[in-house]
């Protein structure tokens, strides 16, 4: 993915952010991260490990969304919010920039 096209995906977040646009992508992104930053606070390490059903639950509401919880993982990953390594019970994620958009 090129750096421009992150930067345009990036730009139409901020526009949705601000139309306060409730339930969109940018809402459900947000939502993800603060739950991933939220677990990484209570395991007071630089690091956490849900489990894609619990990030389901807290921001869908409902466990049968962890294809869309993943996807969210994956997107904030490539534009650089956060980092992932390892794989299943050893994955590691990580905070790598502030939200800003």
């Amino acid at each position: 993915m090129s750096k421009k096209y992150i930067e345009d995906n990036i730009e139409k977040l901020r526009k949705q952010r601000d139309e306060n646009v409730v339930g969109g992508y940018r809402d459900l992104a947000v939502k993800t991260y603060e739950f991933l930053a939220l677990k990484i606070s209570e395991a007071r390490k630089d690091y956490c490990n849900p489990k894609n059903h619990e990030i389901s639950e807290a921001v869908f509401g409902t466990r049968e969304s962890e294809a869309r919880a993943r996807g969210f993982i994956k997107d904030l990953k490539k534009s650089g919010y956060i980092s992932v390594s390892n794989a299943g019970e050893n994955r590691k994620i990580r905070i790598t920039k502030e939200i800003d958009f």
